[in-house]
């Protein structure tokens, strides 16, 4: 925890100036609340021997103390607001920077719901530590100013609040210990049930479509009833310690009175005295009550820095590990020596091999599970070969760095992702520098530019959610034309054209085919007649390959690809 520690407040030294300021308006607000209850008990003695002048004096004292309070404290909240909300801002950053970096096999197990509860609760319950500390430090010391008094005005009431405050203290802390194991639990069945609610709503469109609506809000509730039975029992706990914490607390109350009994008949309390304390009783054991809020927030902040870096050290969440090798300009060629990968237990590619040159188009069929899509995966590095080398253009992909291998490699799949903005700006994403006229070249190429021309706005018209206003065809188009901007040396299709009409898939062929010359391109195959004018085709088959040739050749010496295309001749 000390290296995470130091991490942390990293993030908060940078805001030294702010938090000075803090410190020192607090301490002025400290003795603020310290000076009011003896004034008070000033003002309270004159008022005792009908002194009026000195409960005058007393009453404008507190006033300008008052005002003074109130001014400092405009500081200490602005202060205590900018660094809360700057080192929120800071550590989003840094995780959604570490976030990226984790290997998709993560997401694949624990979905993006998870993922994303953390990084949206963990850095701002790390960054309000400041705001949630401040009130309770602010009366720790208010309270041992009182308590300080109190002893002042009467040492054997002063012992009896320190015992008092000692026996609350310990009381506080075995409770705190209990508290800690169930926030834990609580966290983690609310990351499954945030997770469960973001796949509703991500997966909505086609929840309408299926009718599954009642069967995963059903689902949904019952997360959430277990969550909250959950949270119940942790309530039924607490009420259970605030029961026996008023108690002891009407107890306290009962003693106090004897105590006081005591002293005055041994002429050892007087009643201006017996008042004074009486008036502050509450509040001189008040820092025993903070003393546990803090250590609670402590326990707490522990236990988020321990859930922030379980996602970003790459311990229980590896990261993805890349080179530190260069290629400037990407030629195409792609090697896979006697690659394996399993997923956990589950062996899916086992001791495959393959060449592919530069500007080759390739496809690859095989039935379902075959395969096929794991080989793009690894191709992209989307996940790391367990056993063997995949080479590109010559170096082993674990020696390249992350910018050639993203920046040369680009997939196209069924429903690509566009984004909630312009088509220019969804271009431009991917390469900034790109100019007006390469924009439409691009999608000029891609069979894209008439249908862009025929909008009112143009390249300026917004999409929507999702692309929403786009055809499946158009997404694609868009997506071809956005990896081309991006200048992808190597463009990977995964079935892209498996869920398009006969005229919408023609259109993507022809896309294709105006880049093939250009690109080294694979296609990943539903349909075998959209791949037999490959260079070449891979078939794949219970994660091996059986076979590598033009169509011809396949359908003359290789029975898998045989069988394959003739089941979807009997289609």
């Amino acid at each position: 925890m000390k290296k995470y520690y130091k991490k942390i407040f990293n993030y908060f030294k940078e805001k030294k100036w702010q938090i000075l300021i803090y410190f020192i308006s607090s301490f002025l607000i400290v003795g603020t609340n310290t000076i009011v209850p003896a004034l008070s008990a000033k003002g309270l003695e004159a008022i005792t021997n009908l002194d009026l002048y000195n409960m005058l004096k007393c009453a404008l004292l507190i006033f300008v103390v008052e005002c003074v309070h109130s001014l400092i404290s405009i500081f200490n909240n602005d202060a205590s607001s900018k660094i809360q909300d700057d080192v929120e801002l800071k550590i989003k950053a840094d995780v959604s920077r570490e976030l990226f970096k984790l290997e998709m096999k993560n997401f694949d197990k624990e979905g993006t719901g998870f993922f994303a509860e953390r990084i949206n609760q963990e850095p701002r319950a790390l960054a309000s530590i400041f705001q949630r500390i401040r009130y309770n430090f602010i009366d720790i010391f208010t309270s041992l100013g009182i308590m300080i008094y109190i002893c002042y005005v009467n040492l054997y009431l002063g012992l009896y609040f320190l015992i008092i405050s000692l026996i609350i203290f310990i009381f506080d802390i075995r409770r705190t210990k209990k508290w800690e194991k169930e926030r834990k639990t609580y966290y983690e069945m609310n990351e499954k049930y945030v997770s469960n609610f973001g796949e509703l709503i991500r997966g909505i469109k086609d929840i309408k479509v299926l009718n599954l609506k009642n069967y995963l809000i059903k689902k949904t509730t019952k997360n959430q009833e277990e969550l909250i039975r959950y949270n119940y029992e942790i309530q039924k706990e607490d009420r259970k310690f605030y029961f026996m914490e008023n108690i002891f607390y009407d107890l306290k109350e009962l003693l106090l009175i004897v105590v006081c009994i005591i002293l005055i008949k041994n002429n050892l309390l007087n009643g201006a005295n017996l008042l004074i304390v009486y008036m502050y009783r509450n509040r001189a054991t008040g820092f025993i009550n903070s003393l546990s809020s803090i250590y609670r927030d402590l326990k707490d902040f522990n236990l988020s820095i321990e859930r922030l870096y379980e996602v970003i050290d790459g311990v229980k969440y590896p990261k993805e590990k890349f080179g530190n090798m260069k290629i400037k300009d990407i030629k195409g060629n792609i090697e896979f020596k006697n690659v394996y990968f399993k997923y956990d237990d589950n062996s899916v590619i086992n001791g495959v091999s393959f060449k592919i040159r530069p500007c080759e188009t390739i496809g690859i069929v095989g039935a379902s599970g075959a395969g096929k899509s794991t080989i793009f995966n690894l191709i992209s590095k989307l996940y790391t070969v367990n056993e063997g080398n995949i080479y590109i253009d010559g170096v082993d992909i674990n020696k390249l760095d992350e910018e050639t291998i993203r920046n040369g490699i680009s997939t196209i799949t069924q429903n690509p992702y566009i984004f909630n903005t312009s088509i220019k700006e969804n271009l431009l994403m991917v390469n900034p520098s790109a100019s007006d006229k390469e924009i439409k070249e691009k999608c000029h190429l891609c069979l894209l530019d008439e249908y862009i021309n025929t909008l009112k706005d143009k390249y300026e018209t917004k999409l929507g959610e999702n692309g929403v206003i786009l055809s499946g065809g158009l997404k694609q188009r868009l997506a071809i034309a956005r990896a081309l901007i991006k200048n992808s040396k190597i463009i990977l299709f995964d079935e892209a054209t498996s869920s398009l009409d006969n005229e919408t898939q023609d259109y993507i062929h022809s896309s294709i085919k105006k880049i093939r010359k250009d690109y080294t391109i694979i296609i990943i195959a539903h349909r075998l007649s959209t791949v037999v004018d490959c260079d070449k085709i891979l078939v794949v088959d219970k994660g091996k390959i059986v076979g590598f040739d033009t169509h011809q050749n396949l359908i003359n010496n290789n029975a898998v690809y045989k069988r394959l295309y003739k089941k979807e001749l009997v289609k």
